[in-house]
């Protein structure tokens, strides 16, 4: 065997080492997270019942559409994100959210708001339209966990509008908020979150009522 032959063998040996090591050393895959489910609703039977509506009305229960819940664009995506400075961001490693973000904030916030208005029909951006229904809008902007404070900040802006073409602002509300993150992980930042939504949910469900 020349020494140009034994060469060649001896990269190709080195070449298909490399690739077990690398097939070794594939990255397991990432975990997912999702905002922590609300703790249940009371029993039905302690669940307080409005009188008896005429029939007319009772034929048409209230029924609250919720849109989207809009927040900044750079959230908007499955990667779990957190303010590492005024103009800086970081991403925790290894941890994705098992939906955007966008959809599980709103999911949650239908949950909430179904716990909060028994007598209601609450659903989110997949249920059908339905002209006498009322409609949800929610922004939140900004929505960022500030490790440096162990901090959760937001500015939470929402309005009900009523049916129709032309929709009317009938009821309004808002807030700026801090919220503690603990601990300092992605299952502490996402329990903020919940917690926020919480308080927006209640909000909503007091001047509905």
């Amino acid at each position: 065997m020349t020494t140009t032959h034994r060469r060649r063998l001896i990269a190709a040996g080195l070449g298909l080492g490399a690739l077990a090591l690398a097939g070794c050393s594939t990255p397991p895959p990432p975990t997912l997270l999702s905002l922590p489910l609300p703790p249940a609703g009371p029993p039905a039977h302690l669940v307080a019942v409005a009188p008896a509506a005429p029939a007319s009305a009772a034929s048409a229960p209230p029924f609250l559409t919720v849109r989207r819940v809009n927040i900044p664009e750079y959230l908007q995506t499955d990667t779990v994100r957190y303010r590492r400075a005024d103009n800086t961001l970081g991403e925790w490693p290894g941890t994705v959210w098992a939906e955007r973000l966008e959809v599980g904030l709103t999911n949650q916030l239908a949950l909430l708001l179904r716990q909060a208005l028994p007598g209601w029909t609450v659903c989110d951006g997949h249920c059908p339209s339905v002209p006498t229904g009322q409609v949800l809008i929610v922004n939140i902007a900004p929505l960022d966990y500030l490790r440096s404070a162990g901090q959760l900040r937001a500015d939470v802006a929402w309005r009900v509008t009523g049916p129709g073409s032309a929709p009317t602002p009938m009821w309004s509300g808002g807030t700026s908020s801090t919220t503690p993150v603990s601990p300092d992980t992605p299952v502490g930042q996402a329990a903020a979150m919940s917690t926020l939504l919480d308080s927006v949910a209640k909000d909503v469900a007091q001047k509905l009522r």
